[in-house]
C-alpha cells in the first residue's frame, strides 16, 4: 500500500513539474520557427519556353525534418501556362565528383528516383544538377536564385 502511494505522488509530482515559462501540458514557449528560405529562376523547357520555378526550403522543421515546397508553371504550353505544386522532404549530401566539400540539396530523398532531383548549394545560388549529380553539360542556365529567408 505505501508503494501505491508513492507512485500515486511521483506521478501528481511529475505531471504538475513543467519548465520555467513552459504549462504543464503545452509546448515550449521557446521553440524555434521553422524559416524558409526561398530561390527562384526560370529553369529550360524542351517542349515549352521555360519553366518559372519558386522552390522553398525549411531550414530548421519540427523534429529535425527538412521540407521543401516547389511550384513549377511551364511557360507557353500549347498557349498558355500550366502550374504544378509539390511537397516533401529534402536531405542536405556533402561532396560529389567535382568537389568533395559541395553541398547537395536531394529533393525526395525517400522516393522512387524519378521523382528525386538535386540541386547544388554556392552561396546564394542553387544550380540543378543530372540525376546522377552532375551539372547539365548546357549554356542554358539550370540556377534558381535566393530571393528571400
Amino acid at each position: 500500500m505505501k508503494y501505491l502511494l508513492l507512485l500515486s505522488a511521483m506521478a501528481l509530482f511529475a505531471c504538475q513539474h513543467s519548465r520555467p515559462g513552459q504549462q504543464a501540458g503545452h509546448a515550449d514557449s521557446t521553440a524555434v520557427s521553422p524559416v524558409w528560405i526561398t530561390y527562384t529562376g526560370t529553369l529550360p523547357c524542351a517542349d515549352c519556353s521555360g519553366i518559372q520555378t519558386t522552390l522553398s526550403l525549411e531550414e530548421n522543421g519540427p523534429d529535425g525534418e527538412q521540407s521543401f515546397k516547389l511550384k513549377e508553371t511551364y511557360q507557353g504550353v500549347a498557349g498558355k501556362d500550366q502550374t504544378f505544386n509539390s511537397e516533401g522532404t529534402y536531405k542536405v549530401l556533402h561532396g560529389d565528383a567535382e568537389d568533395k566539400d559541395a553541398e547537395i540539396i536531394q529533393l525526395n530523398p525517400d522516393k522512387d528516383q524519378n521523382l528525386q532531383r538535386y540541386f547544388r548549394r554556392a552561396g546564394d545560388v542553387l544550380r540543378q544538377l543530372d540525376k546522377d549529380r552532375q551539372a547539365v553539360p548546357s549554356a542554358m542556365t539550370y540556377s534558381l536564385k535566393r530571393v528571400s529567408e
